[in-house]
């Protein structure tokens, strides 16, 4: 049995991924192949069975990804598409919508049209609102609008990019909570408190504090759900904690890091690869 651990080139998160699983492999006696998108010989692919395992570790390498799945191969989906169609975080929001499942209200279409800015910033709650770069990364790309100023001059400069935004109601949290699902159980969770000048999750920009938090067994059903209703067996869930403590499904990211469980990172590469194991030799 080999694990084909995939990836597009390296940077700090990636690299984390990599050695974490490496070790949980070593550990566990199985063969370990790294295999970066960016140099491998796409003329001398290796070609998996049954006994083999294959995990893109983060974005990127959704072209090599798609070329070596197989009906046989083991993955984290529950059912191995022909391709990897590199959903979005905001298409995946439109099945977990179509499920009822608790997310803040969207609007999945900005526009420049001022008579329908009206309309969606009442039905969003009002000011301030949430607009959000679809397949954005680490907070980079969301925007807080507080005015109907800044919502028009921002607006039409987005008019210009090419890029596609969504329109969310903003979620007046007291914290925030990133919750890893692996097959039917919520294996971690740890909590963090918005930074005092940053109202996103965003470690890139901030200090983020992770400390550990009991979920009840509400919040887990909604991440178990919103994990399998995307065809995953496992994914980081991000859920907000409203003022009234209600939880509100803000995503989910697959392939997901390690860098908010920074106390046991190798639990959880353990737990991924003992999964991935048990769910070959099935």
């Amino acid at each position: 049995m080999k694990f084909y651990c995939l990836h597009e080139g390296l940077y700090e998160g990636v690299a984390i991924r990599l050695v974490e699983l490496k070790k949980a492999c070593e550990l566990l006696n199985i063969t370990f192949i790294s295999l970066d998108s960016l140099a491998i010989d796409y003329t001398n692919l290796p070609i998996l069975g049954k006994n083999d395992i294959l995990y893109n570790a983060a974005r990127g390498s959704q072209t090599l990804e798609s070329i070596l799945l197989s009906k046989e191969v083991t993955t984290f989906y529950i059912k191995n598409p022909e391709l990897n169609q590199t959903y979005s975080t905001t298409d995946w929001s439109i099945i977990h919508r179509k499920h009822n499942l608790p997310e803040p209200k969207t609007i999945f279409h900005l526009t420049s049209d001022r008579q329908l800015l009206r309309k969606y910033v009442n039905y969003l709650g009002g000011f301030p609102i949430i607009i959000k770069v679809t397949g954005g990364t680490r907070g980079i790309g969301t925007m807080k609008i507080e005015s109907w100023q800044n919502l028009i001059s921002t607006v039409d400069y987005l008019a210009t990019t090419g890029d596609k935004f969504i329109m969310r109601e903003f979620i007046d949290a007291d914290f925030g909570a990133r919750i890893m699902v692996l097959g039917d159980e919520v294996v971690q969770s740890s909590k963090f408190l918005f930074q005092e000048n940053d109202f996103r999750n965003a470690p890139i920009f901030s200090n983020t504090k992770y400390e550990s938090i009991t979920l009840d067994d509400e919040t887990k059903s909604i991440c178990i759900e919103a994990v399998r209703l995307v065809n995953l067996e496992m994914a980081g869930v991000d859920i907000l904690f409203g003022k009234d403590h209600k939880p509100y499904l803000l995503e989910i990211n697959f392939p997901t890091g390690f860098s908010s469980f920074k106390w046991n990172p190798e639990i959880i590469s353990s737990k991924m690869v003992n999964y991935l194991i048990k769910k070959a030799e099935r």
